[in-house]
């Protein structure tokens, strides 16, 4: 199968930074476009619990869209035809159903684990979750 649109997750892990050059290596060989996706974890809780607005989300995204930059020059660099986005919302549904859907994506490239072991027992692994509810193929880097 020659995939046409891989999804990577980028979270400025070093295991994330491994499946970015993976994936960006996938995109080369098979002539693909890559989207190289940041997501800023929405949390309707944190937001009633601790009165997070929408100001603090935006100031979040920015920051993270200047993050965001080098990993695109980077993918760019190599030869990968490459775009990056910063996405706001729920990690799991974004990399599992909406930004694949959106983008036709037929491959989704995620690192095993970005988060400590204190998060990943409150709130699952997010891998785990798209690995189970993704429509494409995924590739775990671990």
């Amino acid at each position: 199968m020659a995939y046409k649109n891989i999804l990577v997750g980028i979270d400025g892990s070093k295991r994330a930074d491994q499946a970015f050059e993976t994936a960006v290596d996938l995109a080369k060989v098979f002539s693909a476009k890559l989207y190289l996706v940041w997501v800023v974890n929405r949390d309707r809780g944190m937001d009633s619990s601790f009165g997070v607005n929408e100001d603090f989300y935006q100031d979040f995204t920015k920051r993270t869209k200047q993050r965001l930059q080098p990993y695109l020059k980077k993918a760019q660099d190599k030869g990968a035809d490459a775009s990056a986005e910063v996405v706001i919302g729920s990690i799991k549904t974004i990399l599992a159903y909406d930004f694949p859907e959106r983008h036709d994506i037929d491959l989704i490239v995620l690192s095993s684990t970005g988060i400590n072991a204190v998060e990943k027992m409150l709130q699952g692994s997010h891998t785990d979750y798209v690995v189970r509810h993704a429509k494409a193929d995924v590739l775990v880097v671990k």
